[in-house]
């Protein structure tokens, strides 16, 4: 029953019983190493006290295995040597010494009682016990670090070459104590399982290794090197047929053992047993849960993963989401700063009550007339206000504005009119500095705060860690080396939409198009590649990320206005990074080489803020200011479609530009606009229209030198219901001839046609 007791039992006390008989069943292989009983069992006894072992329960272990293998006659040394390891251990878990190689030394003073009495029930030379103690004394240093090795580090840490080779002696001899405590047939047994086992969590190449290392022990046991062979046979053929199934692995090791006597006669004499043996190691291999199976290969493959490496770059994008959104502040605040504090404007009241005293104070207190003025005596200075708002509205004065109560009272006239319109056109200038100033503050606040909005986006996107896949990478590499494809490294990170597949590879030839259709296949979704670079002369660098569904191909003709050096109109047409497609047409006031440098000039700018990310809206208000405060009259039509590749979507943005349309089996779609170029106005709203595209629509977009030459949008719809071309180059080459045969081949103005179809990816 599931209670507290049973529960402490099952969690604490089965690991330190499994613990113990295992240590128990160590310490009788190792005496058993040789045909005669010697104490090598000595060797783990320093091994397993130096690396925290029970001082009470390991030394009465350790002397129970002699008698278990009937060999009292050794207590009476091992009795002596376990009394001085013991003493050793004590003192150094009391000052918390660590066991080092010295060590050695300490196995050499205890072993000196077998060297003196040696085994009491039978006769051992000198010189045999003499190498039985540098033997000991040896393998205590190699049990130390392997025994520490696998408790510190087991399956969580890399193994250095130092430790791996201790290991590998002591499992070598290990074997040999098997083999000679019970029956060879065992070993081969367990080496059978082994194998398979190794084979299934590990990659290929390592299972022949671990086979070598297990048939030292049978070649050691027969004294017959044929066993190490027949081992690497073993692993050869379950690392051929363990990729089908683990049973056609299991299968395949039993055949190839039968195989081996059946055709070269490997073995002295071949019985039943050892074919059992062999069946039943893989036959415990085939019953093993596969979930099992599955942890440990998944464990093993974390513990050889790069963690540094992914944990690091998870951190560096925590710290820069950090930093961005710090920085976004910033920039926040100065746009706050840029439109709170700003210096308080000069208003038409301030300007009249300051106009009306240096009226007073310039003109009057000179005059010789000032102590006989009637018009300041009698308080008449309301003939003074109506002359400054005259001219404020007309922005100069001239005799005939002056007032009936000033020209009756007022000796210097020229005088009043002179200082007026000066003190106007001071007035006029301020305004105009102040407007620039204001129109220059704006600017910078919208532009600073379009910069944080990007940081805060770029924020939000490395603030979010990197989902890692690493089963979904061991498959991968698996497929792509099964269709040819030698991969060095290979790293799976993001979800979704975001999925992103890097590969390293030091093939020099191989097929793009082969490795993408195996990366989408084992995926699930249609990958491309996004990147390829060098990194060394043998070493390639390939990124590969999730297709959009749609595609865009365009087309795009024109024609220069008649008599004109260059033309007004300009295009631009351009993935963004984002998956999306932008197509503008700017057509510039006139034609000619101003009308060109200005519309390329705005079409740039836009261009470039859609490439940094900006907001649609900001993009435009920045444009039509820069062309706002301009010193000349300088403005453009602007027509912008920004098609998301993802979703199959148009938002249409005009700025004075004539009608668009979209072209599909189902019809015609006008898209039009009624707002005026940017340039002429501070403030605009642009006319903005949003629709689904489908696949095969075709999106047009025509300057007014073509709208001009059919008249109306009408003519224009049945020349497009007539024209059956798919391609968007043709339609657009047709759509100006058609024009140009309209206006009957003058060019009145400059001409432009851009037509975009968007179709859906095939796989």
């Amino acid at each position: 029953k599931p209670t507290a007791r049973n529960a402490i039992f099952c969690r604490y006390c089965l690991p330190l019983l499994h613990m113990y008989c295992f240590i128990l069943l160590s310490f009788l292989v190792f005496n058993s190493i040789e045909t005669q009983v010697l104490p090598y069992s000595s060797a783990l006894l320093v091994a397993t006290l130096a690396n925290g072992a029970s001082m009470f329960i390991t030394p009465l272990l350790y002397l129970a295995s002699f008698i278990i293998l009937s060999e009292p006659g050794l207590l009476g040394s091992s009795a002596v040597f376990a009394g001085v390891i013991l003493l050793v251990t004590i003192i150094y878990r009391k000052f918390k010494f660590n066991c080092r190689f010295e060590i050695i030394a300490y196995t050499l003073i205890g072993m000196i009682g077998f060297l003196i009495i040696g085994n009491t029930q039978s006769v051992i030379s000198v010189e045999r016990r003499a190498f039985t103690v540098f033997l000991v004394c040896v393998l205590s240093s190699i049990c130390v670090i392997s025994v520490k090795a696998i408790k510190l580090k087991g399956l969580k840490y890399k193994l250095s070459f130092e430790e791996l080779a201790c290991i590998w002696v002591v499992v070598a001899l290990f074997g040999v104590g098997v083999c000679r405590l019970t029956t060879p047939f065992v070993w081969k047994g367990f080496c059978a399982l082994a194998l398979l086992s190794v084979c299934y969590v590990y990659k290929s190449g390592t299972s022949s290794l671990v086979s070598t290392v297990l048939g030292v022990s049978l070649a050691l046991y027969y004294n017959d090197l044929n066993y190490v062979g027949i081992l690497l046979v073993w692993s050869l053929s379950v690392e051929c047929f363990l990729p089908v199934s683990r049973y056609a692995g299991a299968l395949a090791l039993l055949v190839s053992d039968y195989l081996l006597q059946v055709v070269f006669s490997v073995y002295p004499d071949y019985k039943l047993i050892e074919f059992v043996c062999v069946l039943i190691g893989c036959a415990l291999f085939c019953l093993i849960p596969s979930i099992i199976l599955k942890n440990l290969k998944e464990q093993l493959y974390s513990f050889r993963e790069k963690q540094l490496t992914r944990e690091s770059i998870n951190r560096v994008r925590q710290t820069l989401s950090g930093r961005l959104y710090d920085l976004s502040g910033v920039f926040t605040e100065m746009a706050t700063a840029f439109t709170a504090f700003r210096k308080n404007a000069v208003t038409e009241s301030s300007a009249k009550t300051f106009m009306q005293k240096q009226v007073v104070n310039s003109v009057c207190l000179d005059c010789n007339n000032y102590s006989r003025c009637t018009i300041l005596s009698q308080g008449k200075i309301e003939g003074v206000d109506r002359l400054i708002d005259v001219g404020f509205a007309k922005g100069k004065l001239s005799l005939i504005d002056i007032p009936r109560e000033i020209t009756n009272g007022c000796t210097h006239p020229n005088n009043l009119l002179f200082a007026l319109n000066k003190m106007l056109a001071d007035y006029r200038l301020k305004l105009i500095e102040d407007k620039n100033l204001s129109n220059g503050r704006d600017l910078l606040a919208s532009e600073v705060l379009g910069v944080a909005e990007i940081l805060r986006g770029l924020a939000l996107d490395t603030g979010s860690l990197v989902k890692y896949h690493s089963e979904l990478e061991r498959k991968l590499c698996d497929n792509l080396f099964k269709a040819g494809f030698s991969i060095n490294e290979l790293l799976i990170y993001g979800e979704n939409d975001l999925v992103n597949v890097s590969i390293v590879t030091a093939m020099k030839e191989f097929s793009i198009i082969g490795m993408q259709t195996v990366i989408s296949k084992t995926i699930g979704v249609d990958m491309e590649l996004v990147s390829h670079a060098k990194i060394t002369e043998e070493k390639s660098y390939l990124s590969f990320k999730k297709t959009v569904d749609y595609q865009a191909v365009f087309g795009v003709a024109k024609a220069t206005k008649d008599g004109s050096e260059a033309s007004g109109d300009t295009h631009s047409v351009v993935r963004l990074n984002n998956d999306k497609f932008l197509l503008a047409l700017s057509d510039g006031m006139g034609s000619g080489k101003d009308a060109n440098a200005i519309s390329s000039a705005s079409l740039s700018l836009i261009e470039s803020f859609y490439k940094a990310g900006l907001d649609s809206n900001l993009i435009l208000q920045t444009t039509n200011k820069l062309l706002a405060i301009n010193a000349e009259d300088t403005f453009t039509a602007l027509d912008v479609s920004v098609i998301d590749l993802k979703t199959c979507s148009a938002d249409f943005i005009k700025y004075g530009a004539p009608y668009g349309f979209i072209v599909n089996d189902n019809g015609i779609k006008i898209v039009e606009g009624n707002t005026l170029p940017l340039g002429i106005l501070d403030q605009l709203k642009p006319s903005v229209a949003t629709t689904l595209l489908e696949d095969g629509d075709m999106v047009i977009l025509i300057t007014d030198g073509i709208s001009d030459a059919f008249g109306n949008s009408s003519e224009i719809i049945e020349f497009l219901r007539s024209v059956t071309a798919k391609n968007p180059q043709t339609l657009a080459d047709e759509i100006l001839q058609k024009a140009l045969s309209l206006s009957n081949g003058q060019k009145n103005d400059d001409m432009t046609v851009l037509a975009v179809r968007v179709y859906k990816r095939t796989a």
